[in-house]
């Protein structure tokens, strides 16, 4: 019974990750440090040495690195729920023949 819940828990938090990918895919915001970014904004890196660096990312840089993650977001959260389902139809083979 324990194995059944923790894939079904499996199977709810890949589809929770799949529905937040396509969520972020059609509302996209880019922030730095926790302050929305628009376009021309510019975000100094961090380094764990010193809070601003010479290094920039623009807010054009953010909005195509999320956009080539999003894709890998939704597909592993499908195949989170994909492998939950595999491994929970044994599981509901042997809960028969008892």
């Amino acid at each position: 019974m324990s194995r059944r819940l923790a894939n079904l828990a499996l199977a709810i938090a890949g589809l929770a990750l799949a529905a937040y990918g396509l969520w972020s895919i059609t509302n996209p915001s880019f922030s730095c440090r926790g302050i929305e970014m628009h376009p021309g904004d510019v975000c100094h890196k961090n380094d764990f040495s010193q809070m601003g660096t010479s290094q920039v990312q623009t807010y054009e840089e953010r909005a195509q690195a999320a956009r080539i993650s999003q894709p890998v977001i939704v597909l592993t959260g499908l195949g989170m729920a994909a492998f939950a389902g595999y491994l929970m139809r044994p599981a509901a083979q042997q809960a028969t023949d008892d």
